[in-house]
């Protein structure tokens, strides 16, 4: 069965700490490129361990480090156990009665 999964890093709290106000356009070069690097890490993961032949399709990046991955279970049950990222199902919405 088909499942769909959402990757994301994993992260420790930062203490809030206000900044000056940042230019946005370098604000989201810096956002493209951390979610290159890390849906490059997800696939060197998956790579690694054989677990391609078990994913369907990977989202492209974007302005988030974050993957959504069409895979077989077992994807996600590996993506979990793995320090580095927190991963879950997402939710199936059905628009007929």
């Amino acid at each position: 069965m088909w499942i769909d999964a959402i990757i994301m890093p994993s992260e420790e709290p930062a203490p809030y700490r206000p900044s000056c106000r940042p230019d946005r356009s370098q604000v989201h070069a810096k956002a493209l490129t951390e979610s290159y690097q890390f849906r490059t890490a997800v696939l060197d993961y998956l790579n690694s361990h054989q677990l391609m032949d078990a994913v369907r399709w990977v989202s492209e990046p974007g302005s988030l480090p974050m993957v959504t991955l069409s895979c077989q279970q077992q994807v996600l049950e590996r993506l979990q156990q793995a320090p580095q990222f927190e991963a879950g199902r997402s939710l199936g919405l059905s628009f007929t009665p």
